[in-house]
C-alpha cells in the first residue's frame, strides 16, 4: 500500500485515543477513520479529485484529536501543520503538503469554510457521510463518556444535522435516504 506508512501512524495513534475515551481499543479506527479514509476516495473516484491528495488528508484529517483530544475545537488548525510537518519531512513537494493542509483546516461540519477544491470537498464530506454510518457509534461512544439516553441521542442527532448541512449537493443527494432515515429514528 502506497501510504503504509501513515496507515501504520495513525491507527497506533487512534489506539492510544480509544483508551480515554473509554473506547474499545479500534473503535475509532474502525468506525470513524477508516470509513472516512474509504468515502474519500470513493469520492475522489466519483468527482474525479486527486485520489492521493484525498487519500492522504482522509488518514491525518483528525489527527490532532488522536494526539489530545483536547485539541478538538482547533484540531482541523493544528492537524493540518502536523500533517504539513510530517509530510515536508518525508519528501512532499510544496504543492502536494499545501493542498492536503487545505483539505484537513476545511473537514469540519462545525467551522464551516469555504471549500475551494473538489479534494477539500471529498474529505469533508467523507468525513460529514462516516457520522451517517456510524450513528450507533456515535450514541455508545456518548454513553460511555456517562451520558443518559437523551442527551447522547440529542448529541447524535445534532452531529447528523451539522455534517449534513456542509455536505456538498452532490453528496447530499447521495446520502438524502439515509440522513431522512436517521432523523425519523432519533427523537
Amino acid at each position: 500500500m502506497k501510504y503504509q506508512k501513515y496507515y501504520d501512524l495513525i491507527k497506533e495513534q487512534a489506539e492510544h485515543y480509544d483508551r480515554p475515551q473509554n473506547c474499545q481499543i479500534g473503535q475509532t479506527w474502525q468506525y470513524h477513520l477508516l470509513p472516512v479514509i474509504n468515502n474519500a476516495i470513493m469520492l475522489a473516484e466519483k468527482y474525479g479529485a486527486d485520489r492521493d491528495i484525498v487519500e492522504v488528508s482522509a488518514l491525518f484529517h483528525d489527527y490532532a484529536n488522536l494526539l489530545d483530544f483536547a485539541n478538538s475545537d482547533n484540531h482541523h488548525v493544528l492537524g493540518a501543520e502536523l500533517a504539513g510537518a510530517i509530510l515536508t519531512k518525508d519528501g512532499y513537494d510544496d504543492n502536494f503538503v499545501s493542498r492536503v493542509k487545505g483539505c484537513i483546516l476545511n473537514h469540519r461540519a462545525s467551522v464551516v469554510r469555504d471549500k475551494y477544491s473538489i479534494e477539500e470537498i471529498c474529505v469533508a464530506d467523507a468525513d460529514a457521510v462516516s457520522h451517517m454510518d456510524s450513528v450507533v457509534e456515535l450514541i455508545c461512544w456518548r454513553a460511555y463518556l456517562g451520558e443518559d439516553i437523551m442527551t447522547a441521542n440529542n448529541f447524535v442527532k445534532k452531529k447528523i444535522q451539522k455534517s449534513y448541512a456542509k455536505m456538498s449537493a452532490e453528496t447530499k443527494e447521495l446520502t438524502k435516504e439515509k440522513y431522512d432515515s436517521i432523523m425519523r429514528i432519533l427523537f
